[in-house]
């Protein structure tokens, strides 16, 4: 039975052996041991599918198929061309719906963009596109722009900041003024921990967090700095930017309200405090004055973009045979807001929808996931934590089909795990990409795996796509356009 709370969640401290990643400790580390299929991968083959598909895994709680829906049955609404990707999940409501791409996709160009994930520093950050650019960040926290089309690097940002507060100079201009240069840890010297946060593009600015606790705007063009300010403590989320507001959330879970024109803090909300979380980069929603911001508590609340007034606040969490981490409640990708409901996955197993102006359930799904569901016409497709690609009502959450794809290279002995990523609908198929540096495309309207294919490496940040072409970020901070 999926459990939807309406009190406060308590803060836990557990011990997570996991196929995904979790923060919670000094020495940051992704505990995915998954096998990579392919030898000397070079970024682009095609696999042959195994038409068997894996069992669902034995759970308490299980997505049952309901819907005797057929393919035919299934009406999608018509592609639309999106020229840009300015923040991540597409935009403000994270509801991006069906985008054109090519069928047979190709690679068009790749290149490095920084420091790829380490012992300290992980790649979560979304690309973001904007203006024929492309800017991503790396596990380095270090900003790079790249014309959208060619991949010719533009420039590059780099926030760095001692352990005694002063911060680095970064970009190509001196760094005006730094707001409550707060210490960021007991170690000496330069602070090289960073995870989290996230790039934004709105009206010819590029704004940026950190998990250095740094927010700034730059400009788009050449990346000279025109703020920044210091948070208390290190950004979680990547931003989002509508009506002259900025707002992300910290680490210990502090939604922020910032000016975008000046870098002031306008509010502040501070939501329960978790001890451990996953690496990802989440971002809050916005749709007219409502911000949704999403918390490692399980939290989803809606305030006024204003003045961070609450408007209603729900929690997500599962019951039944839990593992050590199914009992993190971590709401690890924004909420996706569309035709008036908000929706909501935790990795702990729960997918729910909430009436956007009361905040009510309308239903909820054993159906954890770690990614935005994706919004297209009546249905929502989703791939969970277990490898399930699922297509849903968005009116009811009636489950119409269910693909398994692989979890584990030894599905036997459950070893050797593989997450994956998305999806996005990229024309007429589902497009996920996965940690061992493997994609599948899948039928929407049947759940039918069309292809597989190699990518570029291994891939924990879902793809994005604009003007027609595929954007992903592998794991070592390569950079891979496919048309």
């Amino acid at each position: 039975m999926m459990i939807i709370l309406n009190k406060k969640l308590r803060g836990l401290s557990v011990l997570i052996a996991s196929a995904v990643f979790v923060s919670g400790c000094s020495t940051i580390s992704r505990v995915t041991d998954a096998i990579n299929p392919f030898d000397n991968n070079d970024g682009q083959g095609e696999i042959t599918t195994d038409p068997e598909r894996i069992s669902i895994l034995s759970l308490e709680n299980k997505l049952e198929v309901a819907g005797t829906m057929l393919p035919s049955e299934i009406v999608l609404p018509p592609l639309y061309t999106n020229p840009d990707w300015p923040q991540t999940g597409g935009n403000t409501t994270h509801a991006v719906q069906r985008t054109d791409a090519p069928g047979n996709l190709s690679r068009l160009w790749q290149r490095k963009v920084g420091k790829g994930s380490f012992r300290k520093g992980r790649v979560v950050a979304s690309p973001i596109v904007a203006d024929g650019r492309i800017y991503t960040m790396d596990a380095a926290n270090r900003v790079v722009a790249l014309d959208a089309e060619t991949g010719s690097k533009l420039w590059n940002y780099k926030i760095s900041v001692t352990s005694k507060g002063r911060t680095r100079k970064g970009g190509t201009s001196v760094l005006d003024r730094i707001k409550d240069p707060l210490t960021l840890s007991d170690r000496g010297g330069k602070d090289k921990e960073a995870v989290g946060g996230g790039v934004a593009y709105v009206d010819g600015r590029v704004y940026v967090t950190s998990g250095f606790g740094v927010v700034a705007a730059l400009d788009a063009v050449n990346g000279s700095e025109i703020w920044r300010v210091r948070t208390r403590t290190p950004m979680h989320s990547a931003p989002t930017v509508k009506d002259g507001r900025l707002f992300a959330v910290s680490d210990d879970n502090e939604l922020f309200a910032i000016d975008t024109n000046n870098g002031d803090v306008l509010w502040t909300y501070q939501a329960i405090i978790e001890t451990a979380r996953m690496l990802t980069s989440p971002s809050p929603a916005v749709i007219d004055d409502v911000v949704l911001a999403p918390f490692s508590s399980g939290e989803i609340v809606a305030l006024k973009a204003q003045n961070g007034g609450v408007l209603w606040q729900e929690a997500l969490s599962a019951s039944g045979n839990l593992t050590p981490l199914a009992t993190l409640n971590d709401i690890a990708s924004g909420p996706v807001v569309a035709d008036g409901y908000v929706l909501v996955t935790s990795q702990s197993g729960a997918f729910s929808a909430f009436d956007l102006r009361t905040g009510q359930q309308v239903w909820s799904q054993p159906a954890g996931s770690l990614g935005f569901p994706m919004v297209v016409g009546d249905f929502v497709y989703t791939v969970t934590t277990e490898g399930q690609v699922v297509a849903m009502s968005k009116a009811d959450g009636t489950v119409i089909w269910l693909t398994q794809l692989q979890t584990f290279k030894n599905v036997k002995k459950r070893k050797k795990r593989i997450s994956w990523s998305g999806p996005i609908m990229a024309g007429d198929r589902l497009l996920m990409m996965s940690s061992r540096g493997q994609a599948v495309e899948v039928n929407p309207y049947s759940g039918e795996i069309i292809r597989m294919f190699k990518l570029s490496g291994d891939v924990y940040v879902a793809p994005i796509i604009a003007n027609n072409t595929v954007y992903y970020i592998t794991d070592d901070a390569k950079l891979v356009a496919l048309r």
